[in-house]
């Protein structure tokens, strides 16, 4: 449900603003990258209120918000001919520019930061030794949605037009997803009489204990603390360049693609075998995450992240795609794993919303810098090969300093 406010959602409209916006591609993307810092810049203290008031609270709110932002989205025409009367500005652009930055603002705030936040975090509040499969399970979900959804989301809007699509995303999240998550979250297993993994509180007769393994005591770490972890860092450098990287791709995907002499279809086509290699992935990368250092994981996903981006060189060719698509499915995988059983593996769950505030607060602000460091290639250099090389060594240069984290449990 978050799709929408998430660039593999946004990128698919780009086209359709630019030319409803009369803004030109660059002019957009900065008109983004202001907004989703905006966003960024209040997503710790939304991690906090989510530690104080709970997921379920938080879930409404998201939900209700993209659902108002989405019809902003649909009827962005309509706001830039009001806008202009009530402000007494001529000047057609500039409104278009601040009307663009409110909603992008809104939708990454509501969908990136919220809705994500809040999910994936009560997700790991409920397990603790059998969070990897848990996760793994989810990500087939995940993985998929984020994967495909460019596709389908474009051919939503061949069936009739973008603004209907704003529309009926805006029914289905606003409407759905808010009573959704009204009904069915709940921040913690202890508000519901249960414990992590699933045993109730009750007692147990002597001769009919449980089938369970002793549980280690739960670490309470808070977000100064982690601030200061080289592990936090290393693992939050990583999930933000994968926001910083696919961000900057998918929300020029079609141009890319056109670069690389690929038409609509066909560039969003590379994400079909992307969603089934990312399953595959999300799942085994679950499994594999209660048994081995989160460390490991963390080193094939920036060597995946290296290697996929590379493969945008060569988008013309088809070995160049089946890599880029076999290497975003892999690092699309392994991010969904890693960003929801890092955080309480390392630091618990009791500053759980802070600490991914801060985290989801630096992968919201990474994938603000992507679109215009981009569009700044194109437009000066008249090529998408300057910004796609420097995209390549951030994770070439990470993976190194992954080699020096340790497991803190």
């Amino acid at each position: 449900m978050s799709i929408p406010g998430q660039t593999m959602g946004v990128g698919v409209f780009t086209d359709f603003l630019i030319t409803t916006t009369g803004l030109d591609r660059l002019t957009l993307s900065t008109a983004y990258m202001i907004g989703t810092i905006a966003s960024s810049l209040i997503l710790p203290f939304s991690g906090k209120l989510l530690d104080t008031r709970g997921a379920r609270f938080l879930i409404v709110i998201a939900a209700s918000g993209m659902g108002v932002s989405l019809l902003m989205l649909g009827h962005v025409e309509s706001l830039l001919h009001y806008t202009g009367v009530l402000t007494g500005i001529a000047n057609r652009p500039l409104v278009a520019f601040g009307v663009m930055t409110i909603i992008f603002l809104l939708m990454r705030q509501f969908g990136q930061g919220l809705m994500t936040m809040s999910s994936r975090t009560m997700l790991s509040k409920w397990f603790d030794r059998r969070r990897g499969l848990v996760v793994g399970i989810s990500g087939v979900f995940v993985s998929f949605g984020f994967s495909g959804s460019p596709l389908f989301l474009n051919w939503m809007i061949d069936q009739s037009d973008w603004q209907a699509v704003c529309f009926q995303l805006a029914v289905v999240i606003g409407l759905g997803m808010t009573v959704f998550g009204w009904l069915f979250f709940r921040d913690n297993p202890e508000e519901c009489g249960l414990v992590m993994d699933g045993f109730r509180h009750m007692a147990y007769p002597a001769d009919s204990q449980p089938d369970t393994q002793e549980t280690e005591p739960e670490i309470d770490i808070s977000v100064s603390q982690a601030r200061k972890s080289y592990t936090f860092w290393i693992f939050n450098i990583a999930l933000s360049l994968y926001s910083l990287i696919v961000t900057a791709l998918t929300f020029h995907i079609a141009s890319l693609g056109a670069e690389a002499g690929l038409d609509r279809s066909q560039v969003f086509a590379l994400f079909l075998p992307m969603s089934v290699v990312s399953i595959t992935t999300n799942l085994l990368a679950g499994w594999l995450s209660d048994r081995i250092q989160l460390k490991y994981l963390l080193i094939a996903m920036l060597s995946t992240m290296f290697i996929g981006t590379l493969a945008m060189l060569y988008l013309d060719t088809l070995s160049g795609r089946i890599t880029f698509s076999v290497g975003f499915g892999i690092t699309g995988g392994l991010f969904s794993c890693l960003a929801s059983v890092t955080w309480p593996r390392y630091y618990g769950r009791k500053h759980l919303g802070a600490i991914s505030g801060l985290n989801m607060a630096c992968m919201v602000f990474a994938s603000a810098i992507g679109p215009p460091l981009f569009g700044l290639s194109l437009s000066w250099m008249e090529t998408y090969n300057p910004a796609i090389w420097f995209s390549a060594t951030l994770p070439f240069i990470t993976l190194f300093c992954a080699l020096a984290v340790k497991n803190h449990r």
